[in-house]
C-alpha cells in the first residue's frame, strides 16, 4: 500500500542527492501533496473529458505522489554513479602525494582539489567538519554514509584500517584504485549483458516486422504487375 500523504524521514535521501537537509526537509513533504493533487486534479479532468479514463484518476494521483521520490532517486544514482567514476583518479592523486611525504589528510585535500566535481566536494566537506573538530573515523563514515555510495564505504574502511595497522598508505591506495577499475568494468560488463535481451527484444518487436512488411509490399507489387500483365490491365 503506497503512502500517499506521508514518507519516512527525508534526510538519508537529501543527503545522497546533494540538498541541504536544513533547507529541503521541508519541501519534500510539501511536495509529495502537490504532486498527489496536481496528479489527481489531471486524472479527474481527463475523467470529465471522456468519462471511461476515470479509471485513469487513482493511477495518475499516485504517480503524482511518487513524482519527487523519483526524482530524488534520480538524483541520487547519478551522484553515485560520478562519485564512482571519481574515486580511482581521486586514489591516484592520492597516492602521488603520499609517496611525496605527505600526511593522509592534507593529501586527500589536494586530491579533491585537483579533481573537483561531486567527489571533490564531499571530500572537502568531510575536511571542513574534522577542521571543526569531528574525529577523523566520524567524518570519514559520515562522508560514506551522506554520498550512500558502498564503494565508498569500503574505500572509508580500508582507509581507516591501513592507518591503524601501519600499512603503507601508498600500496593501499593503488590496491583501492584498481579494484575499483575492475568493479567498474565488471558493472558495465553486467549492464552490457542485461541490454542484450532489450535488444533482441527491439529488433524481435520493430525490425522484423518491418522487414517482413517491405518484403511483404514488393510481393504484392511485383503480382500486381503479373496480374495486370495477363489481363491486360495496367501501365
Amino acid at each position: 500500500m503506497v503512502r500517499l500523504v506521508g514518507g519516512g524521514d527525508p534526510g538519508r535521501s537529501l543527503d545522497a542527492a546533494g540538498m541541504p537537509v536544513a533547507v529541503w526537509a521541508p519541501v519534500v513533504p510539501r511536495a509529495r501533496c502537490g504532486g498527489l493533487l496536481v496528479g489527481a486534479a489531471t486524472g479527474g479532468v481527463l475523467a470529465i473529458v471522456s468519462p471511461p479514463l476515470v479509471v485513469v484518476a487513482p493511477l495518475a494521483a499516485i504517480a503524482g505522489r511518487l513524482a519527487p521520490d523519483r526524482l530524488l532517486a534520480r538524483r541520487s544514482r547519478l551522484r553515485r554513479d560520478a562519485i564512482l567514476t571519481g574515486l580511482p583518479d581521486l586514489l591516484d592523486l592520492m597516492a602521488i602525494c603520499v609517496e611525496a611525504g605527505m600526511a593522509l589528510d592534507p593529501a586527500l585535500g589536494i586530491a579533491a582539489d585537483r579533481l573537483g566535481g561531486v567527489l571533490g566536494a564531499e571530500v572537502r566537506t568531510t575536511l571542513g567538519e574534522q577542521a571543526l573538530g569531528t574525529p577523523r573515523r566520524t567524518a570519514y563514515h559520515a562522508l560514506a554514509e551522506r554520498t550512500g555510495s558502498s564503494d565508498l564505504g569500503r574505500l572509508v574502511g580500508a582507509l581507516l584500517q591501513a592507518e591503524e595497522l601501519g600499512t603503507p598508505l601508498s600500496s593501499a591506495l593503488a590496491d583501492q584504485a584498481e579494484a575499483l577499475r575492475a568493479a567498474r568494468r565488471q558493472r558495465a560488463r553486467d549492464r552490457a549483458a542485461r541490454a542484450a535481451p532489450r535488444i533482441q527484444l527491439v529488433v524481435a518487436l520493430v525490425m522484423v516486422p518491418g522487414a517482413l512488411i517491405l518484403v511483404l509490399g514488393v510481393m504484392l507489387i511485383e503480382l500486381a504487375s503479373q496480374v495486370g500483365a495477363v489481363t491486360g490491365v495496367g501501365p
